[in-house]
């Protein structure tokens, strides 16, 4: 009898096993040779984009955080004290003395011209600059130097919807012709304009600028000696756009 219930209970065990082995047969059968697990490389471009998209809005946040809905954007010159929000009205003497907070102040802020776009093929922004405040736009004086260019030539504007990358290709004061203020003009014109730029720079920045190039003009008041007999002496910081900072 017991030997009988021993036999049972083995060929019970036996049939078990028989079935689970025949069940992963068919397991490996239908899925091993049918279903397949792909990798997808995602290009790296793509990754930075996703990263971004993970990040609070900047521009946003300095509308909240000033309560001002006329910030456009923020100007970045790494290395520099220039990291500021840009402040856009519907002229250009608002914010030549005002505060991002809508405040008054005689030190002004840093804005764009009011019939410009971040987006546009060129930008104008303003600043002050003055030997008795402490503006960020004294750190554009020391472009006269060639040496300080060199390692601070690259400008960044981050906007609502793009961050925009540029390399400075000219610097000089400007005392009597402003058609750089310019923006209803002609291809032909612009372009021309291009070249004038980079002729009356200080000095050779060696960077190329194509017909067409997008451009930013960074304007503020010169304080160098030698332009002090000028009535108006704006010291301009131009530079291209570029896809990314090399």
């Amino acid at each position: 009898m017991f030997k009988k219930r021993i036999t049972k209970h083995f060929l019970v065990l036996f049939t078990l096993v028989g079935i689970m082995t025949f069940g992963l047969f068919l397991f490996e059968k239908t899925f091993k040779t049918d279903v397949h697990i792909s990798y997808v490389m995602v290009p790296d471009e793509l990754v930075e984009a996703m990263k971004e998209t993970e990040k609070p809005n900047e521009v946003i946040e300095l509308r909240n955080t000033y309560h001002n809905n006329d910030i456009k954007g923020k100007l970045i010159i790494e290395g520099t004290g220039i990291s500021e929000p840009i402040l856009q009205a519907n002229d250009n003497s608002y914010y030549l003395n005002h505060n991002a907070y809508g405040e008054y102040q005689a030190e002004g802020s840093v804005y764009e011209d009011y019939r410009t776009k971040l987006s546009g093929k060129k930008v104008l922004i303003f600043g002050h600059s003055s030997p008795g405040w402490n503006v960020p736009f004294n750190e554009l004086e020391k472009y006269y130097n060639k040496e300080f260019y060199d390692s601070h030539k690259y400008i960044k504007i981050i906007g609502e919807d793009k961050i925009y990358n540029y390399e400075i290709f000219s610097v000089y004061v400007e005392t009597s012709d402003y058609t750089y203020m310019n923006l209803n003009i002609d291809e032909e014109t612009y372009n021309s304009y291009l070249r004038k730029y980079q002729d009356r720079s200080f000095y050779d920045t060696k960077v190329k600028v194509n017909d067409g190039d997008n451009i930013l003009i960074l304007q503020t008041c010169s304080n160098k000696a030698e332009y002090a007999s000028y009535k108006k002496k704006y010291l301009l910081v131009i530079a291209k756009e570029i896809r990314e900072v090399k």
